[in-house]
């Protein structure tokens, strides 16, 4: 029988969320501090990808509980996910004559969007917490 586990695949998720969208938060705030760096090529961090290769753990002779705690518990290798778009994607600004890429306006879209995301992660999770707290309390308020 397996231990107990506090939290599901579910919250695990939720935590690995939360985790990567604080590293796209860095990601890109290091795009608006370099916004006049010339040369600079402003960087951002694949969110779908992790999210995805996370739902994708199987069932082999580990539970996906038991990998995503292996997963969350060591580095993320969230650098991997990090990538620089390309020109053809038209996701970040036109070059500059000093080479640089970055268009603050859409980093700052680009940060604000995050920021909305972390915060629904976080209102799920802290609901989930609350149920916990309800169950301790033998259901009183």
């Amino acid at each position: 029988m397996e231990g107990f586990r506090l939290f599901g695949f579910t919250q695990q998720l939720l935590e690995l969320s939360m985790r990567t969208r604080g590293a796209r938060h860095e990601v890109l705030s290091a795009n608006v501090a370099n916004a006049d760096t010339p040369g600079f090529r402003p960087r951002d961090l694949d969110f779908q990808s992790v999210i995805r290769n996370a739902m994708e753990l199987d069932d082999r002779p580990v539970s996906r509980e038991q990998q995503m705690e292996e997963l969350l518990s060591g580095q993320l290798g969230l650098e991997a996910a990090i990538y620089e778009p390309t020109t053809d994607n038209q996701q970040h600004g036109e070059e500059r004559l000093d080479g640089n890429r970055v268009s603050l306006d859409r980093e700052i879209a680009l940060l604000n969007e995050n920021a909305l995301a972390y915060e629904a992660n976080l209102t799920l999770f802290s609901r989930a917490l609350a149920k916990l707290r309800y169950v301790i309390s033998d259901g009183r308020s």
